[in-house]
């Protein structure tokens, strides 16, 4: 027979009204938390969602699987939970459109980390995105070689935007070392670019002094782009 208690147990579980309060608290601290999390780990993680869609999915995710492997739980919190998540979201949406800078505070901002065919390291480091992933996410757009580039952009959900040079010079080479052959084939033998920046100069001494963009001792031969 359905009671009294057997409703408040079905909607709050061993709780009371009072815990309602804390729970939306404690929503709002792990959402919080959550989002300071994923920002820490950086934008490759928020490849399909912003950051602050993926720290939303994660707080439902996690408010309604309790409820759903525990009998002894009510389902009334997690919809607080729920409810309050959606709140806070419309909330800080509103807020967003008002104040550009919390937008950037909550889902970071567009950096650019190849400038002119020249990798920016300390961007790179920032961003937590290695050098090899980076030249795998370029080789997918077509690229061959960094002086195709003139800027590219990391955006806040980690996809790459790509402004191309309009006359391409040669630059470092982004084919796989695996493929020496190709790499060869590609090879300008009057210029060398920086292997680890992506400078690039005549080929002449220079090669044997340090990157005065880096400060890095080893250079490469430049590539071209392979003709079809």
């Amino acid at each position: 027979m359905f009671t009294a208690e057997t409703a408040h147990r079905l909607l709050l579980g061993q709780g009371n009204w009072v815990t309602l309060l804390e729970i939306a608290l404690r929503a709002t601290v792990l959402f919080a938390l959550i989002i300071c999390s994923m920002r820490m780990l950086g934008r490759r993680v928020a490849s399909q969602y912003t950051l602050f869609e993926l720290s939303v999915v994660v707080t439902l995710a996690g408010a309604v699987g309790v409820p759903l492997q525990a009998t002894e739980r009510g389902l009334l919190p997690p919809v607080f939970i729920m409810m309050a998540v959606i709140v806070l979201q419309y909330a800080m949406a509103k807020w967003s459109v008002r104040s550009p800078g919390f937008e950037t505070v909550i889902s970071g901002a567009v950096s650019t980390i190849i400038h002119h065919g020249e990798l920016q390291l300390d961007e790179l480091k920032r961003a937590a995105l290695s050098r090899e992933r980076l030249f795998a996410m370029l080789r997918l757009r077509q690229v061959q070689h960094l002086g195709q580039l003139k800027k590219v952009y990391l955006e806040p959900s980690g996809d790459l935007s790509i402004v191309y040079a309009e006359s391409p010079r040669p630059g470092l080479s982004i084919l796989p070392k695996i493929d020496s052959r190709l790499r060869e084939a590609v090879a300008v033998a009057t210029e060398v670019s920086c292997g680890s920046c992506g400078h690039t100069e005549p080929d002449t001494q220079q090669q044997r002094n340090t990157c005065i963009n880096c400060g890095d001792t080893e250079w490469i031969p430049a590539a071209r782009e392979l003709d079809d």
